[in-house]
């Protein structure tokens, strides 16, 4: 009855980790992408009504909020323990029913046995992916970044009908997961994903088997999983080689990924670091560095964002 959270703000690595855990956890040939461990399950609209009774359409923000503490423990009931499950919410305090007395802080992932391996990129290349996963200008994914009242839509492709999920900004979203103190939370960043990806997966893999460990007992029971440290390193090496950006994209242009949006080109872009040089404006630089210099300092992010706006000063 427990809940690997696999965290992030939208465009920062979440569905490449995922398919880095789904080729780990199966072995043999490469995983479907439209069969990725770790799917919409915790923001399923179709799945809360079912689960909870109650028709979510009709509920208000604040009233969601707090069923879907319920709606989390019913499903880490139901699910194999530990199950993944994808989110891009920043971790919310739920508000008490107004009727209610003061009551202790509730907080939206922590009302179930959990841990988190928290997902995050530089907020530049962020945006860049952000515009294209969305199908907007570069300036209208800034503006969302810097929103602190930013909400993902419940709309995605073929997944049907979401329940909203409410980001806060950027780095109001990266704060509130690594700045609370409810849930054991590892972080990955996306660029160690792409300069050692085998290690960074690794890492976040020896998290949760720290945290969990039985995990992933039941699929080594099966013969599916490494059992020494050899064949450790080598389901580690192909799930890398499966999961590899250039597979992803391949799988995508043959038979489509029910998580792209309906706008969208792609949602396997690039996958790469950097991309925002070529691609944001000295002034679009500023403003993600305005909003969100302290958490990007925080992260290692700063420095190499104000050496550009340093050396575009300079050539003006």
């Amino acid at each position: 009855m427990s809940i690997v959270w696999l965290a992030s703000y939208p465009k920062s690595g979440n569905t490449w980790f995922r398919a880095l855990l789904t080729n780990y956890l199966q072995g043999g040939p490469s995983a479907s992408i439209n069969a990725l461990v770790g799917a919409w399950k915790a923001n399923d609209r179709e799945l809360f009504n079912e689960l909870v009774g109650l028709d979510s359409s009709e509920l208000t923000a604040d009233e969601l909020l707090r069923h879907r503490l319920a709606f989390h423990a019913l499903l880490a009931e139901a699910l194999p323990s530990p199950t993944f499950m994808k989110v891009h919410e920043a971790f919310l305090p739920v508000p008490a029913p107004r009727s209610a007395a003061a009551s202790p802080d509730r907080w939206l992932f922590s009302g179930v046995e959990a841990v988190t391996v928290y997902l995050v990129r530089n907020p530049l290349d962020v945006a860049v992916s952000y515009a294209h996963h969305r199908n907007r200008s570069i300036d209208d994914a800034i503006e969302q970044m810097n929103n602190p009242h930013a909400v993902e839509s419940g709309q995605r492709g073929g997944l049907g009908c979401l329940i909203p999920q409410p980001l806060t900004t950027w780095s109001g979203h990266v704060s509130s997961w690594l700045g609370q103190n409810e849930l054991p939370v590892h972080v990955v960043k996306y660029e160690d994903l792409v300069a050692a990806p085998t290690a960074a997966f690794d890492a976040a893999l020896r998290f949760i088997e720290r945290h969990y460990p039985e995990f992933p007992a039941d699929a080594a029971a099966k013969g599916r999983m490494p059992q020494n440290a050899k064949q450790r390193t080598a389901a580690l090496a192909t799930a890398v080689d499966h999961a590899a950006f250039h597979r992803l994209q391949t799988q995508e242009a043959r038979e489509g990924f029910y998580e792209k949006q309906p706008t969208a080109l792609s949602f396997f872009r690039a996958g790469v670091v950097g991309d925002w040089r070529e691609a944001l404006t000295a002034t679009q630089v500023h403003s993600l560095v305005e909003a969100h210099g302290a958490v990007m300092a925080q992260l290692g992010y700063l420095a190499e964002a104000q050496a550009f706006l340093a050396d575009a000063g300079a050539n003006e």
